[in-house]
């Protein structure tokens, strides 16, 4: 070996300890992976397939694939590593831009603002949000229709694969992003770039690896990216050595829409949580206190509970429900139970989540509810329409909160849809066992069918044999795979998996370890910590038929419940106004006042102003959400070179304070008919709080 060659060896070497101690410390799981790796070459029980080469007359180092035969940057990789610097530059290319539909509306809205929470539809909402939208688009008169644009900076960025990253560190200097997210499915070929390139200059500024991670992981990992400054993702810049990334662009697509500010937007939320749930809470239903629930249910000790939602897999498994009803507690969902009643199938509990009132003649239409047991139990979410609950019997309807809890300590529920919900709503009862059918959270992989055959729900059909394309990402019509059930791979839709999201990174980790989930569900998604079984490997025979005694359990939910708010709650609440009144009033009136001098300062000011907002919990989450809209559409629109005169960016930032002021202008024309609500010494304290948000 020539000293040049010893030289070249040492370099390599102290570049790659270097990355292992950097890895030790800011990945420590990807660390254990790569030493791993490395200890198994050492010792020959890992043959390899790649090997690192130095390409004299190129002067760089190239990757030879021993199985195939071929180097991979075809032994140019300097020319290779120049052409990805050279691609990204400070412009809309070779990105995804993630802002919202309602900023492409032309047309001008015209809407009652102040009847805002009188209306009934779900679908006004939509409305009223686009004309608020249309405050801002009225002042930039910017719909998106022109991507041709010179960016000030990049926020975010991804790399599709590393191969050596001999490109990475000339790519960040270049653009000096905030923060990184490095893919790559091969951890072979990520190890060679350890003894290549020096990731460290990626740290500095935030960076997330994901590297030949399980789809879960590889999943989390770019959620939790998209997650840190989630207002930042309006324009995702990315750089891919087009090797083995397709299903990354996939998994990228529909984390996005995991996060998608509209799925359940401020205004929804608004009328929704804070106009239906205080209206139900001086109407004296009975609101489940879960945490305590949790804490004194023993019902389920002995008693397996069957869920039953309403994907595809419930038609194949009709019958066997049928035949083993009278083994289980049965749970199901407001889309399916009619379906059950239809074949004669006992029904003990029944959940539902969403405010739209066509649910009211689709799901619980009174011939459909006349025919229920009277002892079967209903539970509704705070939002539920309230003819709905209406035409329940109060003795077996209990409410369950949503998004955030006005009785102090209490659970609330979050998701995207009803099926996830109800599953978490399950571990709170504390059974041993649950059984799912037709919580497929995909489609029917023969007939591309959302739901089963008639269910009550907006059911979708799909082509499965489609070509797809990433030219348009629709949340119910574009196709993704996913790990399946009982399937290697299934067709989901991203509408979908974000509720396999929420069932994995969140639902999955508040289940007592000791509850037993089986899936049955042949045509569904795959979820963390449950068990993959077919109906006919259960061992049936061996379970005994239960006899109910619905009374001891209604006791048990009456005990664990409050018709009203309790004197802590209230106070709690009060707290909230006394923030409010004596701290983030000031705020707002210092933010009204101040004179800002670009538009940096005006997006500092409303983080700073949202930040203070956490003290109160339910202001903080409508702020979020509001945020999360209207802040990226801003930022990309200020993301522009061509915006270089002062005086312009000035006075559009005094625009947008005004229309930002004018949203939220917390304390003015509390209407009367929230005051005293809940019976307060003080006016109705959710309303003063939030009524007019907007």
């Amino acid at each position: 070996m020539t000293q040049a060659q010893i030289q070249l060896q040492n370099a390599l070497t102290t570049t790659f300890l270097a990355n292992l101690a950097f890895l030790s410390e800011f990945d420590n799981e990807l660390y254990h992976r790569v030493d791993e790796l490395s200890r198994m070459i050492e010792n020959g029980t890992y043959k390899e397939k790649y090997y690192l080469e130095f390409i004299m007359e190129d002067g760089d180092f190239d990757i030879y694939d021993v199985v195939n035969n071929k180097y991979l940057y075809n032994r140019k990789p300097k020319k290779f590593n120049t052409d990805l610097v050279k691609k990204v530059e400070f412009d809309d290319k070779n990105s995804i831009l993630n802002l919202q539909q309602h900023f492409l509306k032309y047309e001008k809205i015209e809407i009652n603002k102040d009847k805002r929470f009188d209306i009934e539809k779900q679908s006004d909402f939509l409305y009223f949000t686009i004309s608020d939208m249309q405050e801002y688009t009225d002042i930039t008169k910017e719909y998106l229709e022109n991507r041709k644009r010179a960016l000030k900076k990049v926020e975010k960025f991804v790399f599709l694969g590393t191969l050596l990253g001999r490109h990475i560190p000339r790519i960040a200097e270049k653009i000096d992003a905030s923060s990184y997210l490095i893919l790559e499915k091969n951890l072979e070929i990520f190890r060679l770039s350890l003894f290549t390139v020096d990731y460290t200059i990626l740290a500095k500024k935030g960076a997330i690896f994901s590297v030949m991670d399980k789809e879960l992981y590889q999943s989390r990992a770019i959620y939790d990216f998209f997650s840190i400054e989630d207002i930042k993702n309006y324009l995702i810049k990315f750089s891919t050595t087009n090797i083995n990334i397709n299903s990354y662009i996939d998994s990228i697509l529909t984390n996005l829409n995991t996060l998608e500010p509209t799925s359940y937007d401020y205004n929804r939320r608004l009328y929704s949580h804070l106009n239906r749930t205080t209206k139900l809470l001086s109407s004296n239903y009975k609101t489940i206190l879960f945490n305590k629930l949790k804490k004194n249910c023993k019902f389920f000790n002995d008693i397996p509970i069957l869920y039953i939602a309403a994907g595809p897999s419930l038609d194949e498994n009709m019958d066997w429900i049928k035949q083993n009803q009278n083994k289980f507690f049965i749970v199901t969902i407001g889309a399916a139970y009619k379906k059950l009643l239809a074949n004669n199938i006992r029904i003990d509990m029944i959940t539902t989540l969403d405010e739209k009132e066509e649910l009211n003649t689709l799901q619980f239409d009174d011939e459909s509810v006349s025919k229920l047991s009277k002892q079967t139990i209903i539970l509704a979410s705070t939002i539920t329409y309230y003819k709905i609950l209406e035409k329940l019997s109060t003795k077996n309807l209990y409410l369950f909160e949503v998004f955030s809890s006005l009785h102090k300590n209490n659970k609330s529920f979050s998701g995207f849809s009803i099926g996830e919900v109800t599953l978490n709503i399950l571990f709170y009862l504390n059974p041993k066992k649950i059984y799912i059918v037709g919580l497929d959270l995909s489609l029917n992989q023969n007939t591309g069918e959302s739901h089963s055959e008639n269910a009550n729900s907006s059911v979708t059909k799909l082509n499965l044999e489609d070509k797809q394309t990433r030219d348009t990402f629709e949340s119910q019509k574009s196709l993704i795979k996913v790990k399946g059930n009982l399937e290697k791979e299934i067709f989901t839709t991203p509408f979908f998996y974000a509720s396999i999201q929420h069932i994995n990174n969140e639902i999955i980790c508040e289940k007592n370890k000791s509850i037993k989930v089986y899936n049955l569900s042949t045509h569904g998604a795959f979820f963390e910590s449950t068990i993959s079984k077919k109906t006919s490997n259960i061992k049936i025979d061996t379970f005994k038929e239960i006899s109910l005694d619905f009374s001891q359990l209604l006791s048990i939910l009456k005990t664990n419940s409050e018709n009203k708010l309790v004197e802590e709650s209230k106070k709690d609440l009060q707290k909230g106004l006394d923030i409010l009144e004596k701290s983030f009033k000031k705020d707002i009136e210092s933010f009204k006042s101040a004179e800002f001098i670009n538009y940096d300062a005006f997006l500092e000011d409303i983080v700073k102003l949202t930040l203070e907002s956490k003290k109160i919990s339910h202001l903080y989450q409508i702020f979020v959400f509001y945020n999360e809209l209207i802040i990226p559409y801003l930022s990309y629109f200020f993301n522009n070179k061509k915006i270089k005169k002062e005086y312009k960016i000035l006075n559009k930032t005094k625009m947008y304070k005004n229309v930002f002021i004018g949203h939220t202008g917390l304390i003015q024309g509390i209407p009367e008919k929230a005051v005293n609500v809940w019976n307060l010494d003080s006016p109705n304290i959710c309303f003063k709080l939030f009524f007019k948000l907007l």
